[in-house]
């Protein structure tokens, strides 16, 4: 993805589409995350709904050996978890593009390696209330992660509004690329200002399934041209303002 100089239009329009342009695309890209974010937080709401479903039995060592063999009840729960969990987390519309992984490396990586090995067709699952209690913690733990991460984009995207502002009032101050006489100072002190403000948001995020809370930017705008959209839309701001092409 990526924004460049409009031509063929006026100075001051392509200008703004320019200095604009990163945080318009990065708005889009949120947009979709947490699109995405969310589906898979309902997905997961969805699965423990269909986990609450299924029956528990006794542990093997409870029964008596006149009972029957309690094979036929494993491979049943255990067919039963995995059916739920294909028909909701990995139903998702995009997670052959974002994930594409078999079911049991992905139990593995959003549950743990513990209820993945229990879900393997050959593992003939006890599913003990024990094993019910693990998994819907496991779950519990998946939902609260894109919580989290739902809030941390809503924070990303209050930034990039404010920012957004920020360099609005600054173009509007241009008579075409120069800053008035007599407002220069002012004018630099103002694009620091939003640089600062930028900065501050980086502080604190919470871990995600995607990103551990200290490269979003990275994770977020990867398929972009830059990583940081504030700071590239006020690189831009200031080198169009001293001529500087950026």
């Amino acid at each position: 993805m990526s924004d460049t100089k409009q031509v063929g239009l006026p100075l001051e329009e392509s200008l703004r589409g320019h200095v604009l342009g990163p945080l318009e695309t990065a708005e889009s890209v949120l947009d979709q995350e947490y699109e995405e974010v969310d589906a898979e937080r309902r997905a997961f709401e969805e699965f423990r709904g269909r986990v609450a479903g299924i029956e528990t039995i006794a542990d093997a060592s409870a029964i008596p050996a006149t009972r029957a063999p309690l094979h036929e009840g494993r491979s049943r729960a255990a067919e039963r978890v995995r059916s739920a969990f294909r028909e909701t987390v990995m139903s998702v519309d995009h997670y052959d593009e974002v994930y594409g992984e078999s079911l049991i490396e992905h139990a593995a990586a959003e549950l743990t390696d513990e209820i993945a090995a229990g879900l393997g067709r050959d593992a003939h699952l006890q599913f003990t209330p024990l094993f019910k209690r693990t998994l819907v913690a496991a779950v519990d733990s998946a939902i609260d992660q894109r919580d989290n991460f739902c809030t941390t984009l809503d924070e990303e995207q209050e930034s990039l509004f404010r920012s957004r502002d920020g360099v609005l009032a600054l173009l509007d101050e241009l008579d075409g690329t120069r800053v008035p006489a007599g407002v220069d100072s002012d004018f630099t002190d103002a694009l620091d200002e939003i640089a600062c403000h930028r900065q501050e948001t980086f502080a604190g995020r919470t871990a995600s399934p995607r990103t551990d809370g200290h490269d979003l930017c990275a994770c977020l705008y990867a398929d972009c041209d830059w990583t940081y959209p504030v700071l590239t839309a006020l690189t831009r701001l200031r080198g169009a303002v001293n001529g500087v092409v950026s």
